[in-house]
């Protein structure tokens, strides 16, 4: 994923970036952007010691934001089909009634659902920390006055 936006700030080796949100964004939430703004902020590394001002191309390696995706997204998915139907199924080979394991496979389907988001938010921090994951300047294609 490559963007362009422009450098607003510089803390040692992170620039915050503005740039306007790509439709490839969507709603992940890594930009802490809402649905109606059309501009974002990221902190991006800053190996190429870009100024404030400065218009910068940052880039994310496609693998590392599928990653992303399917962490933020697939691993919750997959707890929660695993609750519902791990309860589900296993409520009916106990043999208790449908209508119990429907509603306990529920249960234990939201269930799941909050534990992977609350080991997503647990290992967020490392997570961030991880090269791999943070966008880079990889760019400077010119400087603006402010």
């Amino acid at each position: 994923m490559r963007e362009i936006g422009k450098v607003i700030k510089v803390e040692g080796n992170q620039a915050t970036i503005l740039f306007t949100r790509g439709t490839a964004c969507g709603e992940c939430g890594k930009c802490q952007v809402g649905k109606d703004k059309l501009e974002m902020v990221m902190i991006a590394d800053n190996d190429l010691g870009a100024q404030v001002g400065d218009e910068v191309e940052i880039e994310l390696e496609n693998i590392s934001f599928m990653t992303a995706v399917t962490i933020a997204y697939g691993f919750p998915l997959l707890a929660l089909m695993a609750g519902i139907f791990g309860g589900y199924y296993g409520i009916l080979a106990l043999g208790l009634e449908e209508d119990m394991a429907q509603v306990i496979g529920a249960a234990l389907g939201l269930s799941a659902l909050a534990v992977s988001y609350i080991i997503i938010k647990l290992k967020d921090k490392s997570i961030k920390k991880m090269k791999k994951f943070k966008p880079v300047i990889t760019g400077i294609r010119k400087k603006e006055n402010i």
